[in-house]
C-alpha cells in the first residue's frame, strides 16, 4: 500500500497537478510515521496482544484505502487516506515476531519469519510495479479501487483466520526501566544498526538505481527489471536461507555471508556489468542481503526476554525505516555535491562494509543457552 505512488511519480504529478515534492510525500510519509509510532506499537502489542491490535490496524488501513479511492481526484483527500494507512503500518508489521512465536516452536522462528518476509517482499514488488500498468489499463481511480478490493480480502482473511493463543498477558504499565534495558542491550544495538543499513541499502538502491545506471545506457524500464530481480531474489532467499539457518541453529555465518556478497556484488552491479550478468547479480544480492532481514529479527528475539520481543522488533523496524530515509537522502546529497549520480553508489558500498563489521559482532543465540540451562 505504501508504495502505490512510489513508481508513478510523474503520473501522480500530472493527475493531481502537484510538484515532485508533494508527489513523493505520499510515499515518504510512511517511514517518517513509522519511526514516530514504532515504540508505541511495540508496547501495545506486548500488553494488549496482536489479535486486537492488528485487527484495529487492518480496519484503519482499509478505511484509508477507501478514502483514497473516494477522493481519487483530490490530492489532500488521498493524502489523508495515505496517512491513515501509514499510521496502521507499524501496528501490523511489528506483530510478525509475535504471530510466529505464538504458533511455532522457537527453533522454527527464522523459517516462519522468512516466509512472512517473503510475502512482504512479494507485496513490495506488486506495490511498486503494478500501479503503472493498472493506470494504463483502467485509469487512476480504478487502480485505487483495485487496491481497496485486495485490502478488503486481506483484512477479512486476517479477521477470520488468525487467532491468538490464550495466555496470561502481563498487562502492566510499561516502565522506563524496561525501555532503558533495551537501549542498553549492546547486542540489540548491533542488530538494529545492521537493520538500519540493510533497509537503507534496499531503499537507496531501489530509489536511485535508474539514474546511477543511466550513463551506461540502461533505461528506466531495464532498471525496473533489475530492481524486480532484486526483490525476486529476496523472496527466494527469505524462504530458503532462514530454513537452513534454523536447521543449523546458526545466524551469524549467514549474516556475514550476506554482507560479503553485498560487498562483492554491489560495485560490478552499479559500474561494470550489463545484460544478463547485471540481472544475475541483482538476484544474488536480493537472495543473500534481503534474506538477512528475517535472520536479524530472529536474532533480536534471541536477545531479549519474550515479554520484550515486540518492543525489540519495533526498535528494529524503527531503525530500518530511519535508515531507509537517511541513506536515500545521503545518496541524493552526494549527487548534489558532485553533480552526478554515479558517485552516490559508493554510499551503498561503504554502508555494506560497515554492516559487515556489525554482523561479525553478533554472536549466535547467547540468551537461549542461558535460558535452557536454567529451566
Amino acid at each position: 500500500m505504501w508504495l502505490t505512488f512510489a513508481t508513478i511519480v510523474i503520473s501522480t504529478e500530472a493527475h493531481f497537478g502537484v510538484n515532485e515534492f508533494f508527489a513523493n510525500l505520499l510515499t515518504l510519509m510512511f517511514p517518517i510515521v513509522f519511526v514516530l509510532l514504532a515504540i508505541n506499537s511495540g508496547k501495545m502489542l506486548d500488553t494488549i496482544g496482536y489479535k486486537k491490535v492488528v485487527s484495529y490496524a487492518t480496519i484503519l488501513m482499509l478505511i484509508g484505502a477507501i478514502i483514497r479511492w473516494l477522493g481519487a481526484d483530490s490530492y489532500w483527500i488521498v493524502f489523508i487516506g495515505q496517512l491513515l494507512i501509514a499510521i496502521a503500518q507499524p501496528y501490523i508489521t511489528n506483530a510478525i515476531n509475535q504471530v510466529s512465536s505464538d504458533w511455532f516452536d522457537k527453533s522454527q522462528i527464522a523459517t516462519v519469519t522468512g516466509v512472512i518476509m517473503g510475502g512482504m517482499f512479494l507485496a513490495t514488488a506488486l506495490g511498486a510495479f503494478a500501479p503503472a500498468p493498472l493506470i494504463e489499463a483502467f485509469g487512476f481511480s480504478n487502480m485505487l479501487l483495485i487496491n481497496v478490493m485486495i485490502t478488503a480480502i486481506a483484512v477479512g482473511g486476517f479477521l477470520l483466520v488468525v487467532a491468538e493463543k490464550p495466555k496470561q498477558h502481563e498487562i502492566s504499565a510499561i516502565s522506563l526501566h524496561e525501555i532503558e534495558s533495551l537501549l542498553k542491550n549492546k547486542r540489540l544495538w548491533f542488530i538494529s544498526l545492521a537493520v538500519f543499513i540493510a533497509m537503507g541499502y534496499f531503499n537507496g538502491l531501489s530509489n536511485w538505481i535508474a539514474p546511477i545506471l543511466a550513463p551506461r545506457g540502461i533505461d528506466e524500464t531495464t532498471a525496473g527489471i533489475i530492481t524486480a530481480m532484486l526483490i525476486v531474489g529476496g523472496i527466494f532467499g527469505a524462504l530458503i536461507i532462514p530454513l537452513v539457518s534454523d536447521y543449523l541453529q546458526k545466524r551469524r555465518i549467514f549474516l556475514v555471508l550476506a554482507t560479503l556478497v553485498g560487498l562483492g556484488a554491489t560495485y560490478p552491479l552499479l559500474y561494470l556489468t550489463t545484460g544478463t550478468t547485471t540481472l544475475l547479480l541483482s538476484f544474488m544480492l536480493g537472495f543473500f542481503l534481503l534474506a538477512g532481514y528475517p535472520l536479524l529479527i530472529a536474532a533480536a528475539e534471541d536477545t531479549v526476554h519474550p515479554s520484550q520481543a515486540a518492543k525489540a522488533v519495533a526498535m528494529l523496524m524503527m531503525m530500518g525505516n530511519l535508515g531507509g530515509v537517511i541513506i536515500v537522502l545521503m545518496m541524493q546529497g552526494v549527487k548534489g555535491w558532485t553533480g552526478s549520480w554515479i558517485p552516490s553508489g559508493w554510499v551503498l558500498i561503504i554502508a555494506v562494509g560497515l554492516a559487515s563489521f556489525l554482523v561479525m559482532q553478533i554472536r549466535d543465540k547467547p540468551t537461549v543457552k542461558i535460558t535452557s540451562s536454567t529451566v
